[in-house]
């Protein structure tokens, strides 16, 4: 073959593999996919496997972000007092590093299913948030994991196990999730209302008991006091009371399984002691009924009335009695001058009579009232009620402690 014909010969190869190259390609557009799906319904799957890959780490970044959240809330110490007003330091001392590593699964099962019983779910403003009350939404186990109470579980597939074998409650969403299997009633809704919170503790009242002589709070105190009372047991809830700023009163509630339970600890004969010291004990309906009658009685100053509860800085009601930024009987909505006409008109007496039953104010020769000392017994009253508010027992209400702290 000639030089000139093998160059002939050369570009006409050429241009035929790129023909069949053509061709190739052509081809594989045009033939569906081995499954028979079309080439449009290919492509949609591959943007829903996208889109799912997309959710899945969303719902991931979530989670983390509902952990981290979680532990910041653990971790801070300078919560919010009533109202949000004053700054309270957390005193609590419990520690529950001190515990174990474990992997055992009653002990695992036993943990998770008091955050989710009746004794513990509508008390607890966090959890209860995440299940949202009746509608009952599972709760991702690695949320449960980051609590102090169940971080010395270990490995986290143990937690995993241990609730597949639960009677109340139900493992979700591929294992990752967990939730009741009897929701909360209908009538508990989403928002946290105290008046639930009430009902739940009304119904625990008769199996409750309260005990005082525990001393001052160590690292261990909530899982000695666990230790103490479960030979008496079962148990539904133990509660150390706090004060506002969660310093241990030395006292308890404790919700045993049943009233016969309770009943049975409470006859008791001796009575159990705490390190070698007897305890002051009786059931939960008894002191707080002692408590009502203290109030009763002028005692004890009911909490939650705020500072100033006659209208002024500090109370609860303002713009109610005398006190600064209340107006005078409350419900006088006159203007401030027909209010100053009638006090020029009254000798500007304070009384909140109405005016044909008001004393006639006595004057002198110059038509100046005179002012005569006398002992006010209701101004009396409030120095020896706010006495009482300062000095009394410091029995504030509960603050109530699930074991996850």
């Amino acid at each position: 073959m000639s030089a000139d014909e093998q160059k002939t010969v050369a570009p006409n190869a050429e241009a035929e593999k790129d023909v069949q190259s053509v061709l190739a390609e052509l081809k594989g557009e045009n033939e569906a996919p081995a499954n028979g799906a079309t080439k449009e319904d290919a492509e949609e799957a591959r943007i829903v496997e996208a889109a799912a890959k997309l959710g899945q780490q969303s719902a991931q970044a979530e989670e983390k972000k509902e952990i981290k959240t979680q532990q910041e809330r653990e971790s801070r110490h300078d919560n919010r007092g009533r109202g949000g007003r004053f700054n309270r330091r957390n005193n609590s001392k419990f520690d529950p590093s001190s515990q174990e590593v474990t992997d055992d699964p009653v002990q695992i099962r036993k943990q998770v299913e008091f955050y989710f019983s009746d004794s513990n779910l509508p008390m607890d403003k966090f959890l209860f948030s995440k299940v949202g009350g009746s509608t009952n939404r599972s709760v991702p186990l690695e949320l449960l994991h980051s609590f102090k109470r169940m971080r010395h579980f270990q490995p986290f597939s143990a937690i995993v196990e241990a609730l597949k074998t639960s009677e109340t409650l139900e493992l979700t969403d591929n294992e990752t999730g967990v939730r009741r299997k009897t929701p909360l009633p209908e009538s508990v809704t989403e928002t946290h209302d105290h008046s639930v919170v009430k009902v739940f503790e009304d119904q625990a009242m008769s199996r409750s008991v309260y005990a005082k002589g525990f001393g001052e709070e160590e690292p261990t105190t909530q899982l000695d006091i666990e230790a103490f009372f479960a030979p008496h047991g079962p148990v539904n809830a133990i509660r150390l009371r706090r004060t506002y700023d969660k310093i241990f009163k030395g006292s308890v509630f404790v919700e045993f399984e049943s009233e016969e339970k309770q009943k049975a600890f409470l006859a008791l004969d001796p009575k159990p002691q705490w390190k070698g010291q007897d305890l002051l004990i009786k059931s939960k309906k008894e002191y707080c009924e002692e408590k009502v009658k203290d109030i009763e009685a002028g005692r004890v100053k009911a909490s939650g009335g705020g500072r100033g509860g006659r209208g002024g800085r500090g109370g609860n009601f303002r713009g109610r009695g005398r006190g600064r930024g209340g107006n005078r009987g409350g419900n006088d909505n006159r203007d401030w001058r027909e209010r100053r006409a009638a006090d020029q008109q009254n000798g500007f007496s304070r009384s909140e009579q109405p005016k044909e039953e008001r004393r006639e104010v006595q004057k002198d020769s110059r038509g100046v009232p005179i002012v005569q000392s006398t002992t006010d017994d209701s101004t009396s009253g409030q120095k020896r009620a706010r006495d009482d508010e300062a000095g009394a027992n410091g029995d504030h209400p509960s603050k109530k402690v699930d074991s996850k702290e």
